[in-house]
């Protein structure tokens, strides 16, 4: 015969006080350890959350690559303990690509004809002559230069290409994942304008939005340093990725889905290259 414990025994929650025999008090959810845990357990516990508790990453990635729009069409059906949750998602992929570009020095862009394409971020080398010869009198920075004059924007202008390069990547750096982020509740707002007529809320276009933005990450992160034949071929698969996507969550026809997806897109480019506009100024103007 076992011996029962005793009430005094019994450990209670530090934060709520219920009653807590285990790791995780059954109110609130907190840890039951009082004191600070070892690095191996911390870290031990932050893989196991992302792992287990929140949802498996591979079938979460799986279904994000192979099969467009269908995350989000779980996710809205109501089948989400099974997936990392849009915004986790988004976080964990956002922080492995940054890093990467940091650490090997990656360009981010969609290349749709040789070098040319959407330009996200150029850190591996300084634009050269070539690249100056092939419409970069279009690019933000070029425009500024051209159109705009405060004393910051003329000390840029003072300096040479390559220091221009190093001191707009260095400073650029640290902005450009907090932009990209912003982009997709503008994205999520031209939907809700293109599809009002499917009574959809603004929550629904935000988490279409943020796998999206998702895979295009990840996309622009393969694409760093692929052929450029092969590149230019995934960046055409993006818009043929979307526009399946958009079918499946959306619903309609293919023609309607191809007119509005050229609208979105449009719209979506047009704002990508306002909104980088402003932030090239904004760095200038610093």
């Amino acid at each position: 015969m076992t011996d029962e414990p005793s009430p005094d025994r019994v450990r209670h929650c530090l934060n709520c006080g219920t009653p807590a025999p285990g790791n995780y008090c059954p109110a609130c959810g907190q840890e039951t350890a009082a004191g600070p845990r070892k690095l191996a357990d911390f870290l031990g516990g932050w893989i196991s959350r992302y792992l287990t508790r929140q949802g498996q990453p591979w079938q979460t990635l799986s279904k994000l690559f192979f099969a467009p729009g269908a995350l989000t069409v779980e996710f809205m059906a109501g089948r989400r303990a099974r997936y990392l949750r849009p915004f986790h998602l988004y976080l964990m992929i956002s922080v492995v690509v940054f890093s990467a570009v940091h650490l090997f020095g990656l360009d981010l862009r969609l290349r749709f004809y040789g070098e040319q394409g959407l330009q996200v971020l150029r850190s591996a080398r300084p634009p050269s002559a070539e690249d100056h010869g092939r419409g970069s009198r279009l690019a933000p920075v070029q425009l500024i230069l051209d159109h705009l004059d405060t004393p910051g924007i003329r000390r840029f202008a003072a300096l040479s290409p390559e220091d221009r390069f190093t001191f707009l990547r260095g400073r650029r750096a640290a902005y450009v994942s907090y932009f990209v982020l912003l982009l997709v509740p503008a994205f999520a707002l031209t939907l809700g304008l293109i599809y009002r007529n499917r009574r959809r809320t603004y929550a629904e276009h935000l988490v279409f939005g943020l796998h999206c933005q998702t895979f295009l990450l990840l996309i622009l992160l393969v694409e760093a340093k692929l052929p450029t034949l092969v590149a230019n071929a995934l960046s055409f698969w993006v818009m043929g990725y979307f526009t399946i996507a958009l079918k499946r969550v959306y619903g309609g026809t293919w023609t309607k889905t191809l007119v509005r997806g050229c609208i979105l897109l449009t719209l979506y480019f047009a704002i990508f290259f306002v909104a980088n506009l402003l932030l090239v100024f904004a760095l200038l103007a610093l």
